[in-house]
């Protein structure tokens, strides 16, 4: 019997993303401890979230909650905002990124990293009533900063920081 809602849901959730993170690094090699390939780290990590998923899920159905741990409020909207301002921040990364959609979005124009973190902070911060959106704006403008500068200097990745070519 479940004894705590909020924990037995939480507990599937991170064991969903556990078997997730767990199942997309057995598509690439593992290598061992001394020389780790790329699957290495996703596979501990999925390992790790599946664990803490069982022992959320063991502590819902053995300790009782005060009020049964009920879900009171579900919060689509702040959820849906996130989603889709991350799946924006995905389709600004170009279509080279994510070769498993197929031909689908060929044609989608490579925008860059700077328009997809500025969408994905504009899907985030759109929800905000409180007067706390000049602090997230600000907050924002410097993330955006840190990462163009990461992205230029050291890091050096894959993923074009500027649009690469125009919409048609």
């Amino acid at each position: 019997m479940i004894k705590n809602l909020q924990d037995f849901l939480a507990g599937l959730l991170f064991l969903a993303l556990g078997i997730g993170f767990g199942w997309a690094a057995t598509r690439h090699a593992l290598g061992s401890a001394a020389d780790m390939g790329p699957g290495y780290v996703p596979l501990l990590l999925g390992l790790l979230l599946g664990l803490l998923g069982v022992l959320i899920l063991f502590k819902a159905l053995t300790f009782e909650a005060v009020g049964g741990g009920r879900v009171r409020h579900w919060g689509l909207g702040p959820l849906l905002r996130v989603l889709g301002g991350l799946f924006w921040f995905a389709l600004c990364s170009g279509p080279a990124q994510w070769p498993w959609v197929g031909g689908w979005f060929t044609r989608w124009p490579t925008l860059g990293l700077a328009v997809g973190l500025v969408g994905l902070v504009l899907a985030v911060v759109s929800g905000d009533k409180g007067g706390s959106r000049q602090r997230v704006w600000l907050w924002a403008i410097a993330l955006v900063a840190v990462v163009c500068i990461l992205w230029i200097g050291p890091l050096g990745l894959d993923v074009p920081l500027w649009p690469t070519r125009s919409m048609r």
